[in-house]
Formats: structure tokens, C-alpha cells, sequence
């Protein structure tokens, strides 16, 4: 009896995100039937390099932003499928990579990571793999290394994507929208906002601002935390994730203000979230997608350099979020989407459209039949009607883009 189907699925160690990205689409394949390799693109590279790779990102990200904006200034500027000469990844890699699919036959192949994208996407242009490859674009601001013209379809989160990948000649732009775990999901059962609140002690009347810097506590964390506390019509609480330093900041803040709450790294993010009135993040990653699904307004703040700068421009003007520039606009906007008001509304509904549709059921169809079929994810997906928690259908998608349905 011929065995489920398989998907590889390409990540790497860059924070959390990636790998997060890749369980939950696993997960979820499961209930379809097809089985799921998670890959480590550290792992594909000689012994050490991955470590290395990782260790050398989170220096930049820590220690030297400046250096960080100038590399991704140069993924800006790569070519599709031309990998930069600082990244020889796809010679490193390729052979790796190749056995395993040799020995593992998947039926398709999924990138979750712009690199991975990269050196995948080289070998199918090459003829060196010989299965289906889908890029799952995770940036708002499509950079040229998330585009490959040997990359088969590139799954997006949104549509405002989907021109920027035309644009730079990718193949079979499908809107699909984002992967969150289930804890998120609005639809499931989970905390309830009453529960949540009791649990952290907070009162009904109380704003409560979710702080968040992502699993690895990057950027200007405790001065956007003492910023808010500062201001007694908010209650603060911030998530350290793995950052230890940071959580000593946040905790000298804590203390300087009289008032807020601390947390280091936490298994139970849904419960924060369903807590919380308004969310602030630097990252524009999938914390924030997190805080879309449970349906509460993201303010970007202060955003990390290279892809936080980009994106938290282009998440702005496709209006899932809000941009603060300055401290006095991040507190007039945490006031303003705190409470009913439209843009909250607005806010929400645009940012809760995206998840009308189950990218997994895409990837599971071209699994289950070995190849990339556009016919199967045309037409509308369907979307939450408008109501009065704020989720709106999404609009008509633009000539010539495919998108998944749930």
C-alpha cells in the first residue's frame, strides 16, 4: 500500500518565525492526509556553518543593525535567482539537498525561508530537482530573494505581494493568507478575553498594550514599554522572549514606572493576545500575524532594520496596521485603537481578511497530485462577512492572481 504523500518543507533558525511557520503548515497537512518533512537550512550547509549563519544573524540584529540594513539593502538589489557572492549557499547546500530528496521522494517541495527559496529554485531551474517547488513569501516587501524564476508558485499572505512578485518575474503568484497556530484562532475554542484578563489580574476598564519583540527580544523593547507605562491611561505588559538582558531592562522599567507587567519567554501567547486591547511590535512577523487572527490592532513601533523598516511600511499601506514614527503618534494611536472607533474597525477588518482562506489545503492539493495546479486554487476564497467585531470580507483580487481557497 503506497505510503501518504510527502512535503519537504525548507525553513531555518532565524527567530522563531520561520520554524513556527513550518509546524503549523505540517500540522495542519496531517489533517489532509500528507505527511511532512521539517529541513533546517542550517542543516543542508558543511558542519557549523548553519550554527554559524545563525549566530552571525543575531549579532547583526543585536549589535550591529547598520550592518544588518546594508545586507538586506543588498537582497533588495539581488537579482531574481542570482544568490550575492556573500551568500555561496546554493554550491554549499545543493548536494545536500539532493540526496534528501533522492531518499525522501517528496511530492512537493516548500520554502519558507527567502534563502532556502534561493537555492531551491536554482536546482529546479537547473533540472536538479525534479519535484514542485512553492516559495511561501513571509514578508509584506518582496525583496528579490524571495523570488525565483525557477520556483514553480509563490504562496502569499496578502495580496498587496502579489504585484511586487510580477514585478520581479516571478511565476504563479497565489494569495493563500498567513499560518498561525491554533491558539490564535478566533474560530476555536481557547481564552476568552474575560478569562484572560481575570488570570493577569486585570480589570475591564484597564487598556492593556501587548509589548512584543519576537522569540529573540530584539530592538528597542524597554523603551517602548516605559514609554507606554509613562502614560497612566494604558497598562503595559512586554514579553522578553529569549532575551534575558531584555527581560532585566523591562524589569528596571517596570520598576522605575510603578506599574506594568514582565514576562520572559511564554508557551501561552493566545492568552496575552486575548487579553490585550492593542499590540506594539517592532518586527512585523508572525507575532504580528498572531495578534491579526485574534483580532486585535497592531501598532508598529521603532521596527528593527532591514525587513522590520520595510515592511512595517509596506504592512501600513495595505492598512492592516498601523506605522507610529514618533512617540507622541504611538501613543495617540494606541489611544485611537484601544477603543471602538472606526479605525480600529477598519484595522481589524482588513488584518482578519487575510485569514479567510487555509493555505494548507493549497499546498495539500498540489501534494496529492505531484504538481502545481493553478485550477485548483482559483476563485474567491472564502471570507468572514463583515460584522461588528471588525472583520470584513476581503476585496476582489487583481486580474491574473490566483487565490487559495479554504
Amino acid at each position: 500500500m503506497p505510503g501518504k504523500p510527502l512535503v519537504l518543507v525548507l525553513g531555518a533558525n532565524m527567530g522563531a518565525g520561520h520554524q513556527q511557520v513550518g509546524r503549523e503548515l505540517a500540522r495542519r497537512l496531517a489533517g489532509f492526509g500528507v505527511a511532512a518533512k521539517l529541513v533546517d537550512m542550517g542543516d543542508l550547509l558543511p558542519p557549523g556553518w548553519g550554527r554559524a549563519l545563525t549566530g552571525f544573524y543575531k549579532f547583526m540584529a543585536y549589535r550591529a543593525q547598520g550592518l544588518y540594513e546594508a545586507t538586506f539593502r543588498l537582497q533588495m538589489s539581488t537579482k531574481p535567482g542570482s544568490l550575492p557572492v556573500v551568500f555561496p549557499l546554493d554550491v554549499l547546500s545543493e548536494r545536500r539537498l539532493s540526496g534528501m530528496v533522492e531518499r525522501e521522494r517528496p511530492s512537493l517541495v516548500v520554502s519558507t525561508f527567502h534563502l532556502s527559496s534561493q537555492v531551491a529554485g536554482g536546482m529546479r531551474e537547473a533540472g536538479k530537482l525534479d519535484v514542485p517547488l512553492a516559495s511561501m513569501v513571509l514578508d509584506f516587501f518582496v525583496h528579490g530573494m524571495w523570488v525565483h524564476p525557477g520556483v514553480d508558485a509563490h504562496l502569499l499572505v496578502h495580496r498587496c505581494q502579489a504585484p511586487q512578485v510580477v514585478e520581479r518575474g516571478g511565476r504563479r503568484p497565489v494569495v493563500c493568507g498567513p499560518l498561525v497556530r491554533p491558539e490564535f484562532d478566533l474560530t476555536r475554542p481557547g481564552w476568552d478575553r474575560a478569562s484572560a484578563r481575570s488570570s493577569l489580574g486585570l480589570e475591564e476598564h484597564e487598556l492593556c498594550v501587548l509589548v512584543v519583540g519576537g522569540s529573540w527580544g530584539v530592538g528597542r523593547v524597554a523603551e517602548t514599554f516605559a514609554l507606554v507605562a509613562a502614560d497612566e491611561r494604558f497598562s503595559p505588559m512586554a514579553v522578553a522572549g529569549r532575551n534575558p538582558a531584555l527581560e532585566r531592562s523591562l524589569l528596571g522599567a517596570r520598576r522605575a514606572a510603578g506599574r506594568g507587567r514582565v514576562f520572559g519567554w511564554v508557551e501561552d501567547m493566545g492568552r496575552l493576545m486575548a487579553a490585550a486591547d492593542v499590540a506594539v511590535e517592532n518586527g512585523c512577523g508572525v507575532t504580528a500575524m498572531e495578534a491579526m487572527a485574534r483580532g486585535v490592532p497592531v501598532v508598529t513601533y521603532a521596527p528593527i532594520a532591514g525587513h522590520g523598516r520595510a515592511n512595517a511600511t509596506a504592512m501600513a499601506e495595505a492598512g492592516i496596521t498601523a506605522y507610529a514614527r514618533s512617540p507622541s503618534e504611538l501613543l495617540s494611536r494606541l489611544d485611537e485603537l484601544a477603543h471602538d472607533t472606526p479605525a480600529r474597525r477598519r484595522n481589524v477588518g482588513e488584518a482578519r481578511s487575510m485569514f479567510g482562506a487555509d493555505p494548507t489545503a493549497t499546498v495539500a492539493s498540489w501534494a496529492l497530485s505531484g504538481t502545481v495546479d493553478l485550477a485548483a486554487t482559483d476563485g474567491e476564497a472564502t471570507q468572514p462577512a463583515g460584522d461588528a467585531t471588525g472583520r470584513a470580507a476581503a476585496p476582489t483580487e487583481a486580474d491574473g492572481i490566483a487565490r487559495g481557497t479554504s
